[in-house]
């Protein structure tokens, strides 16, 4: 079976980044994957393989990056060695100006790995793809399904100065209640705040000696700033 393929986003905020990580995750928890467990990926440089790396780190799981190409004996004994169960494919790509068909080569490589139960297929190049019903779901289509606003990873990646790791910490509670779980994820500016080990000194700011080992030694002992 062959289905039609449209072209992806090219530019995503960072607020749609930090949506589109929540939603991979909702997707990739519905398939099974739990904490521990393999996520195969097989994408070009793009933005979707960012969001996958986003939801691997929420889920706590594990991105098993493969090689784009020829290599379908190398990926059909990765993915059974793995374990992997979930498989994340572009329909085509294109690749030094070439346009490859990357999901008609991972099919050849999954006859012989049953234990792949789901491949989402990210657009990439608009061309047929060869598609398995049951089997092979549209990433655009599972992100869509994930209901993220107040869902179980809402507020797991955040930008805001008001961290959820800090309210978590304070022994804050959410709206329903339950304790604010620690984030993930953080994006605010570590510059902004004191780092623990700073001290009112700091290298070249206490009084110079005599010129002496003691004054190399203080040197040393001295911590850098934490931001560099």
């Amino acid at each position: 079976m062959m289905v039609d393929q449209q072209g992806p986003a090219d530019v995503l905020s960072h607020s749609q980044l930090l949506d589109q990580g929540e939603r991979a995750a909702v997707a990739l928890a519905k398939l099974g994957v739990r904490p521990g467990d393999q996520v195969a990926v097989l994408l070009p440089m793009s933005l979707e393989s960012v969001v996958v790396t986003l939801a691997c780190i929420r889920l706590e799981a594990r991105r098993l990056t493969l090689p784009l190409g020829d290599h379908l004996g190398f990926i059909r004994h990765r993915l059974r060695t793995s374990g992997a169960r979930v498989v994340i494919t572009a329909g085509s790509c294109a690749v030094d100006g070439t346009v490859r068909d990357i999901k008609s080569g991972l099919d050849r490589a999954l006859w012989a790995c049953p234990e792949v139960h789901s491949v989402l297929v990210v657009q990439q190049v608009p061309r047929p793809v060869p598609w398995q019903p049951g089997r092979d779901v549209w990433w655009h289509e599972a992100l869509a399904a994930g209901p993220v606003p107040g869902g179980p990873y809402a507020g797991a990646m955040s930008s805001s100065t008001d961290r959820p790791v800090d309210r978590a910490r304070n022994g804050s509670q959410g709206p329903s209640g339950a304790p604010v779980p620690p984030a993930a994820l953080i994006f605010d500016d570590p510059l902004d705040r004191r780092s623990a080990d700073d001290s009112d000194q700091g290298w070249g700011d206490r009084p110079a000696g005599d010129g002496t080992g003691g004054d190399l030694l203080r040197f040393l002992e001295e911590k850098p700033p934490h931001h560099l």
